[in-house]
C-alpha cells in the first residue's frame, strides 16, 4: 500500500494543484511500465470531515498529530518491497511525502 501525506489536503479535485493532478493521470501507464499495476486507490477529504472512534467515543476530524495528513492511497501490485518503492517515488505530492507499507495478508 502506497500512503500520500500532504501538509495541505484539498476539499475538492477541481481546488488540487493541476500539475499534480495531471501527474496522477499518466501514473496507470508509468506505473505498468515498470511492470506494475493500481489494483486500487482514493484520494481523500482533510482530515477536518473525518469522524474518528477511540474507546468507543466519537470525536469530530483525525486524532492523527502533526502538520501533514492522509490525503490517499494506492493499493498496487508490486513484484516486491523494492519495487513498490520504486512506484512509489513516481507519485507527485505537492507538499509532504510517500509511505510504503507492505499490507498483512496472511
Amino acid at each position: 500500500m502506497i500512503l500520500i501525506y500532504e501538509r495541505e489536503v484539498p476539499e475538492s479535485v477541481r481546488a488540487a494543484s493541476p500539475t499534480v493532478i495531471e501527474a496522477h493521470l499518466r501514473l496507470p501507464r508509468q506505473i505498468a511500465e515498470t511492470g506494475g499495476r493500481i489494483l486500487a486507490g482514493n484520494a481523500m477529504r482533510p482530515a477536518s470531515t473525518a469522524v474518528s472512534v477511540r474507546d468507543n467515543t466519537l470525536t469530530g476530524g483525525s486524532l492523527a498529530e502533526g502538520a501533514h495528513s492522509l490525503a490517499g492511497y494506492f493499493i498496487v501490485e508490486a513484484s516486491d518491497l523494492d519495487h513498490a518503492v520504486w512506484i512509489g517515488r513516481m507519485i507527485p505530492v505537492a507538499d509532504g511525502w510517500i509511505e510504503v507499507r507492505p499490507l498483512l495478508l496472511d
